[in-house]
């Protein structure tokens, strides 16, 4: 079938207006949430990036983990609620425009497929059993104490930061990679319009984004590059480039190609070596799918309107238990709006891609 929506542009005026005025009330809320560190109220000034990120990843404290999630929730997300709920009312006139029958149709349009929200659960019930694998092991970890677990995976950072690695270099690297698989150079264009690090003299939205201005030699990204063995990665519909990325992603942070960059020393002949970075793949990839399942058919339902809007938050905990298994670290109510605390949301960029 061929693909004739145009989105939003097809707005009147007016309504376009009112549609882009909601996203950046949204976004300037995200961007703008700060919160207190836990047991220091006069130090506020915690961002997602680089703070909060930081302490969700190596904290190892229940309570400063607990006031780290919701406080963030309660300050990036509660607010935008309301105006959440115009934006679900705006997105069925997007639908209308675009000879949709729903806002809910509308936002899996792009996959040319009737039945897409079945197609997904079906794909999802055949990685389930992987999945609860994984959640079991985990959960049974974190029952013993979270405790670090003392076999070491693979991470390359210490090795990075040690040899001088710069966000530039790193992506010099990643070009050396594109070109020595026969794709095109960036072009100097790239490097000298781009943002990889976060500026000095001003504050930036974190969020990497590429963007291609269609003369076919201007290409860009804005990413705050940490120092890190994560790789930058950003068709025939908004999953493509997404799998094109991963796939390309996976073959450069395997431990052989590591070693050909003189970041890991160690024989690979070690069996360990492999178990530990197929298990770091699952922790990246197969946990982190039930939550893009769960928060992209919340927006389906509710730009369907087979949710109540003051039951939002609600629905996007049961979607996340039914998929996830997990449930919040505290009580939540009709009076959070948790999901706004993800970028994907106040951006109103599809996540299930």
């Amino acid at each position: 079938m061929l693909q004739s929506e145009v989105g939003p542009n097809a707005l009147p005026l007016d309504v376009l207006d009112r549609y882009n005025r909601l996203l950046n009330q949204m976004l300037f809320l995200y961007n703008s949430a700060s919160i207190c560190a836990y047991q220091q109220p006069f130090q506020c000034d915690l961002r997602y990036i680089p703070h909060l990120k930081d302490i969700m990843a190596k904290s190892r404290d229940w309570d400063e983990l607990q006031h780290t999630w919701v406080e963030y929730h309660r300050k990036a997300g509660r607010e935008m609620r309301n105006d959440y709920e115009q934006l679900a009312d705006v997105m069925q006139e997007v639908a209308y425009v675009n000879n949709v029958t729903n806002g809910g149709e509308y936002w899996y349009l792009a996959y040319e497929s009737g039945n897409f929200r079945q197609d997904i659960d079906i794909v999802w019930e055949q990685i389930r059993p992987l999945y609860e694998s994984l959640h079991s092991y985990v959960r049974r970890k974190l029952r013993d104490y979270y405790g670090p677990e003392r076999r070491k995976l693979i991470d390359v950072t210490p090795r990075m930061v040690e040899q001088g690695y710069t966000p530039l270099l790193m992506f010099q690297l990643a070009e050396e990679f594109f070109t020595s698989i026969n794709m095109s150079a960036v072009g100097p264009e790239f490097y000298r319009n781009s943002v990889f690090e976060q500026p000095l003299d001003r504050r930036v939205l974190c969020e990497p984004s590429a963007w291609d201005f269609c003369n076919r030699h201007d290409f860009r990204v804005k990413i705050c590059t940490d120092i890190n063995q994560r790789i930058f990665r950003n068709g025939a519909n908004p999953a493509f480039h997404q799998a094109v990325g991963d796939a390309i992603s996976l073959s450069v942070s395997t431990p052989k190609h590591l070693q050909t960059l003189g970041l890991l020393q160690r024989s690979l002949d070690d069996s360990s070596y492999d178990i530990n970075y197929l298990f770091t793949m699952a922790i990246d990839k197969v946990a982190f799918l039930p939550f893009a399942l769960a928060l992209d058919n919340w927006r389906y339902d509710v730009f369907s309107g087979n949710v109540n809007k003051r039951a939002m938050n609600c629905h996007f905990w049961n979607l996340r238990e039914k998929y996830s298994g997990i449930k919040p670290p505290v009580l939540r109510s009709e009076m959070d709006f948790d999901m706004g605390a993800k970028y994907h949301i106040p951006a109103n960029i599809p996540y299930v891609k």
